[in-house]
């Protein structure tokens, strides 16, 4: 999920700055009411909420998840001045759509879509909905074949590589070789993920695979690497998603998966 901290701008000043970066990094480790509405107001006044949507989501579902802030919450009211209180009227009460979290997908469409996932996980605790995030890994791998087409010249000249671009690469993972018939991706692995980390470190060869792509493909290659980022970003922060990757590198799934194992 994109840290809510990095949305907010930079200040050394704010009192409630400290409050809604722990708030929207995983309120479910210790529930403090007081800092939640520090984060409430924090969010109103540098209208956060404008900028990720996903923020005053996330405030919805604490209200709704832990009683004892939501009644801390109605107590502020009266002391609350415009803005927040327009803000403590959606939280209190909000509109159909997104109560009780309707707003999940059943299946991850898009890094927004993945990032109330996350959301959901850093009120609740819940790896329900990361489950969902997992499976964009299993999805299929399209890269692979679309090396392959391209190495063949099945819809046009064969492309080529040089020696520099094929060492690129085979740097994140992708070797290309030949037997008896056409060059091929011949190395293992999910080649969707690999050629994302290749385009993450700016590899050149990765970036003229990925310009070959259409539309789709490239949505469905940047879903699969923002998955992959996420759940080793949050993996490193949260100890319940960690032994969550552990556990799930090891059931049957897309290749992919073997990468979200922590220890490896």
């Amino acid at each position: 999920m994109t840290d809510h901290r990095t949305d907010s701008p930079e200040t050394t000043v704010d009192p409630d700055a400290e409050h809604f970066a722990q708030t929207t990094s995983g309120i479910y480790r210790r529930v403090d009411s007081e800092s939640v509405w520090s984060a409430i107001r924090y969010a109103v006044r540098h209208q956060l909420p404008a900028k990720n949507p996903t923020i005053m989501m996330m405030f919805v579902r604490i209200a709704e998840v832990y009683p004892e802030v939501r009644d801390f919450l109605m107590q502020q009211l009266p002391e609350a001045n415009d803005m927040e209180r327009s803000a403590l009227g959606l939280i209190l009460d909000p509109p159909e759509g997104i109560r009780n979290a309707e707003y999940l997908p059943q299946e991850i469409a898009s890094p927004g879509e993945m990032d109330l996932c996350w959301s959901e996980f850093l009120v609740t605790g819940s790896t329900q909905p990361i489950e969902k995030v997992v499976a964009v890994l299993d999805r299929d791998d399209l890269a692979r074949p679309l090396i392959d087409s391209l190495l063949s010249g099945d819809d046009g000249p064969p492309m080529e590589f040089d020696d520099n671009e094929l060492m690129e690469l085979a740097s994140v993972g992708i070797a290309l070789g030949r037997t008896d018939g056409p060059w091929k991706v011949m190395s293992p692995g999910d080649v969707d993920i690999l050629l994302w980390f290749g385009l993450k470190d700016q590899n050149q060869a990765c970036t003229r695979v990925f310009q070959e792509m259409n539309d789709e493909q490239r949505v469905h290659v940047a879903n699969k690497g923002a998955a992959m980022w996420s759940l080793r970003a949050n993996a490193a922060q949260h100890g319940t998603i960690r032994l969550f990757c552990e556990e799930q590198s090891k059931r049957e799934g897309g290749q992919g998966r073997l990468l979200i194992d922590p220890s490896t």
